[in-house]
């Protein structure tokens, strides 16, 4: 009688190590509109770790395909602390100054920053907003500020993130390049932000990133490369420290040691590329930490 306890007791508990494995081994599984770069953000880690942990030779999904999460840093499920208002902060200058918010317009100057339901750090995440992203105020406020957001009635984010500088017209760029061209570029570029990325995508419908800056330089009168490996091999050599806007920005954020993805650099550290996502401003400190850089490429000079 008692081997036969023990034999049901070691039974017992051999059932439970596949669960005991899987929680150890946690997996995402892929569901319609997702794609590497949103994964990899929403799981703080990279388009290149998630290829190389699950040995991707593709950054094409499909819906249902399970991906391992081991070993990369996804948030624990267990984990009860309220989600941050900003996920991978960008370098603050002036840390002590928080902008004054008008009663119109605000860019978004966080990388990617939570809408809540209610202005605390507990209110429910309705949404993201990312770097760029210009929004509608409705009530300024000095630590939460209500803000239009789809269709809710009560929308906030921090007001620490926002900045109501250079909502609706360019920088201020150093150097010595045209306005008048610049205002150009950017009345191309404008109509086209949160327009859906689209792996091959060339047209306002979607995008992918080397569609995107061939869409837009095509509006400027230069026919580009149709890929972003093409887009690298020519064009006119230009270093970092020289980047005007307009310049070609290019990266490696498939992880496969050769140029994968192309952004539009807009001046004072700031790009505007397909991120895989959607059309969107970026800053290239944050693209600098997440994937391998290539080069700057000059097709079009603004002097």
């Amino acid at each position: 009688m008692k081997h036969t306890s023990r034999l049901i007791t070691f039974l017992a508990l051999f059932t439970l190590l596949p669960t005991a494995a899987h929680a150890a081994s946690p997996v995402y599984v892929v569901s319609a509109g997702d794609t590497l770069s949103k994964i990899a953000r929403e799981h703080q880690t990279t388009v290149g770790q998630l290829m190389q942990v699950n040995q991707l030779n593709t950054d094409r999904l499909a819906i249902g395909q399970t991906l391992s999460l081991a070993g990369i840093g996804s948030p624990s499920a267990g984990a009860v602390d309220a989600p941050p208002d900003l996920v991978a902060p960008p370098k603050q200058e002036d840390a002590g100054e928080k902008p004054e918010l008008s009663d119109h317009k605000a860019r978004i100057t966080g990388d990617v920053v939570n809408v809540r339901r209610s202005p605390s750090l507990e209110g429910k995440i309705l949404g993201k907003l990312h770097y760029g992203d210009t929004v509608e105020i409705v009530e300024p406020g000095d630590e939460w500020t209500k803000i239009k957001y789809e269709d809710e009635k009560r929308a906030y984010v921090s007001s620490e993130y926002l900045s109501t500088a250079a909502t609706s017209d360019l920088p201020d760029f150093s150097g010595d390049v045209d306005k008048a061209s610049l205002q150009r570029l950017e009345s191309v570029i404008s109509p086209l932000l949160k327009t859906p990325y689209v792996l091959g995508g060339t047209t306002t419908s979607g995008f992918d990133c080397s569609g995107f800056t061939s869409y837009v330089f095509n509006k400027l009168g230069v026919t580009l490369p149709r890929t972003s490996e093409e887009q690298f091999q020519s064009g006119k050599k230009i270093s970092l420290e020289d980047a005007q806007p307009g310049d070609l920005l290019f990266y490696d954020a498939l992880g496969k040691g050769r140029v994968s993805h192309v952004a539009i650099y807009m001046g004072n550290g700031m790009i505007v590329h397909a991120n895989g996502d959607d059309v969107r401003f970026g800053k290239v400190e944050y693209m600098h930490k997440l994937y391998p850089f290539y080069g700057v490429k000059r097709y079009l000079d603004f002097q």
